[in-house]
Parts: structure tokens; C-alpha cells; sequence
């Protein structure tokens, strides 16, 4: 009888803790709720001694698609096809990235494949982590609410002389329809970089 206790207290444990989800796999989930949701991010950039702050709002169709709009341009990415329309000059620009290129928004949108995280830290109501992607030589932070692992913000080091903060401000529900193949169709140049 005496043993029997301790037994079954390890079984339970073994039982609870050993289905519990990874860090990463947490991680995944709790960005994955950007999907379908239009979020307005403050972007910080220092590159070279230059400060560049901006605010722009990104709407993540869903892990493979995804705008960015900013005051001077907008940016469709679908898989591996860009479109960059400038307001300005009406020009749109067409381009191809290689199929397993990352940026920051894709992190953003919970595609961690290649990514390894370490170093988890809570801080005021934070769960941090390091990450790194040795592939694209890209390491920084990412933080998420420690109540439900939403996004809040990322900071990616390229260099001492390189970094990017994406600051969350506020999201809503995704409305409307977004199509890569319609973007731009007001563009009064076209420039295909494919060719």
C-alpha cells in the first residue's frame, strides 16, 4: 500500500505533463490568431545610423498571403509572388521570391518552420523568446500576451547596424475581398521583374 501512492502520483504526472504542448507549438497557435485579422503595427527600423518610424496596417489573409499598407506603397504577398504598388507614381511592380524566403510578417503570422527559440522569459505580462534562423542568418525577440500567446511584438537583429521592431496597436476582424490577381489593376505602369 505504501508504494502504491507514489505510483500513481507518477502516472498522473507523467500523464499531465506529458502531453502538454511545446513552447513552440504554443508559440504557433497563439500567433496563428492573426489569420484573417487586420492588425496597425508600429515599425521601427534603424539601418546604418538612420532611424525610420512608421505606422502601417497589415491584413493576414492567412499563413502564405498577406498586405502591408503604408502610406507611400502597398505590398501583396501570395506564396512566392510579390506586387508592390506605389501611390505615388501609380507604378506596380511584379516580382518572385525564393519559395522558402521568410520576413518578418511571416513570423508574425505563425510560419516558425526553421526558426529555433530559446531563452523563454516573463516579463510584465509577457512571454518572451529568443529566436534564430540560421538559414537566413536572422536572430532577435518575439513576445506574445502571457494570457493567451497573442502577438505583441518582434525585434529582428540582422547586424549591430541592422534591426527592425514591430510593435502591435490594435487589430480588428478582417473584412472584404482580397485578390493577388486584381492588386494593382489601376497601375498605370507595370514592371515584371520576372522576365
Amino acid at each position: 500500500m505504501r508504494f502504491r501512492l507514489p505510483f500513481f502520483g507518477l502516472v498522473l504526472f507523467s500523464i499531465i505533463f506529458g502531453n502538454t504542448p511545446s513552447n513552440l507549438d504554443s508559440l504557433k497557435s497563439g500567433l496563428k490568431f492573426l489569420r484573417w485579422k487586420k492588425i496597425d503595427v508600429e515599425l521601427n527600423q534603424f539601418q546604418y545610423g538612420q532611424t525610420y518610424n512608421s505606422t502601417i496596417s497589415v491584413s493576414f489573409i492567412d499563413s502564405t498571403e498577406y498586405l502591408i499598407e503604408s502610406n507611400q506603397q502597398n505590398i501583396f504577398i501570395s506564396v512566392n509572388r510579390i506586387k508592390t504598388f506605389n501611390k505615388n507614381s501609380k507604378q506596380l511592380i511584379i516580382d518572385e521570391r525564393l519559395p522558402k524566403d521568410r520576413d518578418i510578417f511571416s513570423i508574425i503570422s505563425g510560419d516558425l518552420s526553421g526558426i529555433l527559440i530559446s531563452n523563454k522569459r516573463n516579463e510584465n505580462g509577457l512571454i518572451t523568446f529568443s529566436f534564430e534562423m540560421k538559414d537566413y542568418k536572422m536572430k532577435g525577440n518575439i513576445s506574445v500576451n502571457s494570457g493567451n500567446w497573442h502577438f505583441e511584438n518582434v525585434v529582428v537583429d540582422y547586424d549591430k547596424d541592422n534591426w527592425i521592431k514591430v510593435q502591435i496597436q490594435s487589430w480588428q476582424i478582417l473584412r472584404g475581398n482580397y485578390s493577388f490577381s486584381e492588386f494593382g489593376k489601376d497601375a498605370v505602369e507595370v514592371i515584371d521583374l520576372r522576365e
